[in-house]
């Protein structure tokens, strides 16, 4: 969202906003979503009462078009944490480790996380029902890799995500979680179940 679009609503008499979510439909069912708004410090101040009703976490985090910005990198540091869960599984089972056990003692420490803890029983249990589907995290993953080049900014990790996502729907995972990452892994090391 550009200030001029913002500009010209307000001219208009409508205040603007671009308020991006994360958490899911989990937190969007128990209004716990992490809301990261752009806007005028007045128009966020307007709207938020009606993201209290949705939203835990709401936070203003600059002009218009600064939610979109957060998000496109909420987005980047998630498919990096679901792509290296879902390696570290698979280089777990692959020595044949209790992997449950495993996550349990990864989660107690600094490897915590909520992407641990809402993914790797979808991983362990190869259950891949959407909650975020690979074909929306696609799409936000190209968001991340325009804005970067746009920026000037060099995402390599961004970048190879993207690719491993764009994977993942070329061999048919698109409508799946995007915790279906882990059946790329699998691919790659030959370890498909």
């Amino acid at each position: 969202m550009t200030t001029r679009l913002a500009e010209q609503a307000r001219e208009r008499g409508f205040r603007l906003i671009d308020a991006p979510v994360s958490g899911g439909e989990a937190g969007a069912i128990n209004a716990a979503l992490s809301i990261m708004v752009g806007g005028a410090p007045e128009d966020f101040a307007a709207a938020k009462p009606v993201l209290d009703v949705v939203g835990k976490t709401i936070v203003h985090v600059g002009p218009n078009g600064s939610g979109q910005t957060v998000k496109a990198a909420n987005q980047l540091i998630v498919a990096g944490n679901i792509q290296l869960l879902a390696e570290a599984i698979v280089f777990l089972e692959a020595y044949g480790v209790d992997t449950a056990a495993a996550v349990e003692v990864l989660g107690g420490g600094l490897a915590g996380s909520a992407v641990l803890n809402q993914k790797a029983q979808k991983m362990l249990d190869r259950e891949f029902e959407p909650g975020f589907r690979i074909d929306l995290h696609h799409k936000d993953l190209g968001i991340v890799t325009a804005a970067a080049r746009e920026a000037g900014v060099i995402t390599p990790l961004g970048a190879a995500l993207a690719q491993l996502m764009a994977s993942a729907r070329a061999n048919g995972d698109g409508g799946l979680d995007h915790s279906a990452l882990f059946r790329g892994v699998e691919r790659l090391s030959g370890r498909t179940s």
